[in-house]
């Protein structure tokens, strides 16, 4: 019938394996990484060259693609907004 012979899982950690694991000693590669001013500059960049690009498709006649980007422009725009609601809530 059933064996006594308990044959562990590969891949599952035993029980006091879980729990170290969970209170690992935090390292470099645990930290966030937070983007650099520069970085948020290049997005800022991008974006702005997505807009144009977005406006030209439309005045040559591709409502389909300008529509597209613009969309996705408000969303980012939507998006970035709540975020700062976000972290003025949490600052206050």
């Amino acid at each position: 019938m059933g064996s006594l012979n308990h044959v562990r899982r590969p891949g599952r950690l035993r029980r006091r394996d879980r729990y170290a694991a969970g209170f690992a000693p935090r390292t470099d590669q645990s930290r966030i990484k937070w983007p650099t001013e520069q970085e948020l500059q290049q997005v800022s960049s991008t974006l702005a060259k997505v807009s144009r690009t977005g406006m030209r498709q439309e005045n040559a006649g591709d409502y389909f693609t300008s529509g597209d980007l613009a969309y996705q422009l408000q969303e980012i725009l939507r998006a970035t907004a709540t975020l700062l609601k976000k972290s003025r809530r949490i600052n206050s």
